[in-house]
């Protein structure tokens, strides 16, 4: 099976083979049959990757928030 990998430094997308999940007892497998890459949520996540814990906070106060109560 494919999988798609994002780099979160680099921001760079590579597609690779990979082995298919083996099935746990206990658990079940879903087969999927079509997923989609959401470059619009792709591209934020990347940004959002790059930057430094500061501008992450300012970013997200409600997190910040969150954290610190």
């Amino acid at each position: 099976m494919r999988q798609v990998f994002q780099d979160a430094r680099s921001a760079e997308v590579t597609v690779a083979e990979v082995p298919a999940p083996k099935l746990l007892a206990g658990c079940v497998l879903v087969r999927t049959a079509a997923s989609l890459v959401s470059a619009g949520t792709e591209r934020a996540s990347s940004e959002f990757a790059g930057k430094n814990l500061l501008q992450k906070a300012r970013m997200r106060p409600d997190l910040v928030r969150e954290v610190l109560s």
